[in-house]
């Protein structure tokens, strides 16, 4: 995982072409107000009052070209990729924090990684296809 001051820095219009990337400045999610990119489901998120900040990460593994996806992954530094099944998932992080499986074809993991810094990863896996979202959300320091 990667340290939170190279999170900070990482900008979707890095990875796939500029004209492809939706760029806003209010969205409002996990109860707050951010700015930042998409490309579908795929989000990269900075905090309003830290425009400058990349603090989550939102990636649709399907909808994104393989490609990009394996460069993201790699400069996350997540031993990941699309389509692993939940025991694979667990073999590679260990037994998750929390389990959500609201719905009957989809579950999510849910993990605290807190070295080199604080994060919250949710992997989002369906019965068919595995791995298909993780959301990466940098936690505070001043906690």
């Amino acid at each position: 995982m990667l340290a939170h001051q190279q999170l900070f820095s990482l900008r979707l219009v890095d990875y796939l072409a500029p004209e492809s990337v939706e760029i806003f400045d209010s969205w409002r999610f996990m109860g707050r107000d951010w700015c930042g990119e998409a490309f579908g489901a795929t989000e990269f998120l900075r905090p309003r009052e830290k425009p400058e900040q990349t603090h989550l990460v939102n990636l649709d593994l399907q909808e994104m070209p393989a490609n990009q996806i394996r460069a993201l992954l790699a400069r996350l530094d997540l031993a990941l990729r699309p389509g692993m099944t939940e025991q694979q998932v667990v073999d590679q992080l260990g037994v998750p924090a929390k389990v959500h499986d609201f719905l009957p074809y989809r579950k999510t993991l849910d993990y605290q990684i807190f070295q080199p810094d604080p994060y919250q990863l949710s992997l989002t896996l369906r019965i068919n296809d595995g791995l298909s979202s993780i959301l990466l959300l940098a936690e505070e320091l001043n906690k």
